[in-house]
C-alpha cells in the first residue's frame, strides 16, 4: 500500500498555512517589489517549492517485501527480513525525541496520533534529532509519519497479526 510522507492533516496543514502564504506573497513581492523584495520573494517561492516537494513526490509503500520510500531524487528499500524493529517517535515541543517501540507503545493503550515511524535496520538512533523533517531515510532506516493505514500494514507484515 502505498503512503504520502505525511499523514493528511499535515499535508493539508503545509498546503494552508505555508505553501499558500509562501507562493501568495512570492508572487506579490515579484509583481510590486524592487531589489532585495524580489530576492526575498525568490527565497520564498524556493520554500515553496520544498513544502511542495515534500508533500507530492515523497512516498512510502508497504506492502509483503518490505518498506519503500520513494521520491524524485531518492529511493530505499528495507525488506522485513532486514529490519530490527519499528519504533514511534514522539516529539513533543522542542524536545528532543523519544523513541518507544511500537508493539509496547500500543500495547499500553496509547495512539499513533501524528507521531512518526522508524523502521530501522539497526540498534543506532538516527544522528539528526530533526531527521523526520530533513532526511526521512538513511543507510539503515526509513521513517513515514503514524496513522491507522500504516499501522495495519505493519501489524500485518512485521508483527503477523
Amino acid at each position: 500500500m502505498k503512503f504520502t510522507y505525511y499523514n493528511t492533516s499535515s499535508n493539508l496543514l503545509l498546503l494552508l498555512v505555508c505553501l499558500g502564504p509562501f507562493l501568495s506573497t512570492a508572487i506579490f513581492f515579484l509583481f510590486v517589489g524592487v531589489g532585495i523584495v524580489k530576492l526575498f520573494a525568490l527565497v520564498l517561492f524556493f520554500l515553496f517549492l520544498v513544502f511542495f516537494y515534500k508533500i507530492v513526490f515523497m512516498k512510502v509503500s508497504i506492502d509483503e517485501k518490505g518498506v519503500l520510500y520513494k521520491s524524485l531524487f531518492k529511493e530505499k528499500f528495507l525488506a522485513w527480513t532486514e529490519i530490527q524493529d519499528v519504533l514511534i517517535v514522539v516529539r513533543e515541543r522542542r524536545s528532543i525525541p523519544d523513541y518507544y517501540k511500537l508493539e509496547e507503545w500500543i500495547q499500553s493503550g496509547r495512539s499513533g496520533k501524528s507521531y512518526f515511524l522508524l523502521f530501522r535496520t539497526t540498534s543506532e538512533f538516527p544522528a539528526n534529532p530533526m531527521f523526520m523533517f530533513s532526511a526521512p531515510i538513511d543507510t539503515d532506516y526509513i521513517s513515514v509519519q503514524c496513522r491507522k493505514a500504516v499501522l495495519t500494514q505493519v501489524n500485518r507484515y512485521f508483527y503477523g497479526s
